[in-house]
């Protein structure tokens, strides 16, 4: 009887020691999340504001996991300003940071935070093969595609209006009867052809790609970082110009990156990027080493690439907002540029 308690004892305690072993495992699998796809999220909605390894406009997100819970993670992403009213941890981190609320993420599941907390803690080194990273891309607009190819070699036309006008004023002066005027009529209408043609072609700059006294690159932000156009040019939803962003716009990064960890294009070097980072830093009365604004500072003279008639007017609220219209309709691809030219004519096809 002993004998028989005993082995039921025994086999209960294994029963209990292997059900408690078996939640254990399913719930750390279940938190363990997806790094490939956590850098996807990360890389599409977090990199604006964040990197793994140092202070950006929030703090750095390498191995989060150690410091926070994940109920902590959880509501700091997708209810931050009620989070920091109540936490009193997200509200010391909210006053170190300049009280620069965080920009909540409703609509992330557990799962979508698990998948993100799983590529913070292991990083770019512990993607493999089998996970690879995926590859986010600025959505472009096939529009401009559709545009007809410009052609700015229009020397040739105030010549050929010079001498159809001649011919008109020739046939004007013979008179040729009924032949003669039909012909003065149609050298005349192709006189009138060709000279709209020209005079369409005046203020027209198609390529035009001026030095601008930063070398800013919109591919490094707008394609590799993945900034959005309106991050910078704010009121282009709610107002007739795009705006040009003011040096405050880019302190909101550059306070914390304060030289280029890029691939160096054109003939430059790294240290000709860190010193166009530090005009940046001039122009908003920045200083670094003191981490505070220590002067006035002073407007960067942007050099204005799309310039329209005083005759014409556009709204960008009017395409943007109510039509519905990507950037790169009519801007062309700016995430692929280094340097931003003029891409379309800007004429409305006429």
């Amino acid at each position: 009887m002993k004998l028989l308690y005993r082995h039921f004892s025994q086999l209960k305690l294994t029963d209990v020691f292997l059900s408690l072993f078996l939640i254990f495992s399913t719930l750390v699998l279940a938190q363990e999340g997806d790094p490939a796809k956590g850098k996807e999220l990360f890389m599409t909605n977090c990199t604006a504001c964040h990197t793994l390894d140092q202070k950006l406009i929030g703090p750095p997100l390498g191995g989060v996991a150690d410091r926070r819970s994940e109920d902590y993670i959880f509501n700091m992403v997708t209810n931050s300003t009620e989070w920091v009213k109540t936490n009193p941890d997200a509200k010391k981190l909210y006053e170190e940071y300049n009280k620069t609320p965080m920009t909540p993420f409703p609509n992330f599941t557990k799962e979508d935070v698990q998948n993100i907390i799983a590529y913070t803690t292991v990083g770019d080194e512990g993607l493999t093969p089998d996970e690879p990273a995926a590859v986010t891309t600025a959505v472009v607009s096939d529009e401009f595609s559709k545009l007809p190819p410009q052609n700015s070699n229009w020397w040739w036309q105030p010549i050929v209006v010079l001498l159809l006008a001649a011919l008109v004023f020739f046939f004007a002066k013979k008179k040729m009867g009924l032949l003669g005027v039909m012909t003065a009529i149609i050298l005349a209408l192709t006189t009138a052809y060709f000279l709209f043609a020209w005079l369409m072609q005046i203020g027209v700059d198609t390529g035009y790609k001026p030095v601008q006294p930063i070398e800013f690159s919109h591919k490094v932000h707008a394609g590799d970082n993945g900034i959005d156009c309106e991050y910078c040019h704010s009121s282009a939803k709610r107002s007739k110009t795009s705006g040009i962003p003011s040096a405050d716009v880019c302190m909101n990064c550059h306070k914390f990156i304060t030289e280029y960890k890029g691939e160096p294009f054109g003939d430059h070097d790294k240290a000709f990027f860190d010193g166009e980072i530090a005009k940046v830093h001039e122009a908003a009365g920045w200083d670094k080493s003191k981490f505070a604004y220590t002067s006035e500072g002073k407007p960067i003279e942007w050099v204005r690439v799309h310039n329209l008639p005083d005759f014409a007017y556009y709204n960008h609220s009017q395409h943007v907002t109510v039509a519905g219209l990507e950037c790169q309709t009519c801007h062309g691809p700016v995430e692929t540029m280094h340097r931003v030219e003029q891409f379309s004519n800007l004429t409305m096809g006429w």
